[in-house]
């Protein structure tokens, strides 16, 4: 029985990261147009869309009593803001609707590949204050 729940712990585990990839993308677009359809500059927007999609994912991991992935070493955030900015790039170019798949995907893409390949951005540690 132990073995049994093993497994449908980790297929579920599995399944629930990549959902939480999906929704990333998918409220990181949302945050970025909503942000862009009331005026803001690109830079504002791209924030926005950053933290409407890592938000969520907090809050679902701290009503959980989970520490939230975007706090871990993990490519969440950065994701998020590759997409944003791709968006507010490409948007005058190809159209919202290929602007808004395009930037879905490379968060989605770049979020998986950070999960499948144990991808992380380089840590930055500061040097201790001496007084």
């Amino acid at each position: 029985m132990a073995i049994l729940i093993r497994r449908w712990h980790q297929k579920t585990h599995h399944m629930m990261l990549i959902s939480d990839a999906l929704g990333l993308a998918v409220f990181t677009v949302i945050g970025v147009t909503k942000a862009l359809d009331f005026g803001a500059s690109a830079i504002v927007a791209v924030m926005m869309g950053v933290l409407t999609g890592c938000g969520g994912g907090a809050i679902r991991d701290l009503l959980s009593g989970e520490v939230p992935l975007v706090l871990k070493k993990e490519v969440y955030a950065f994701a998020a803001m590759a997409g944003g900015a791709l968006f507010v790039a490409s948007e005058s170019y190809i159209g919202v609707n290929m602007a808004t798949l395009l930037s879905a995907g490379l968060v989605l893409l770049l979020r998986l590949l950070a999960l499948y390949k144990k991808l992380s951005l380089p840590r930055f540690d500061l040097p201790p204050i001496s007084r």
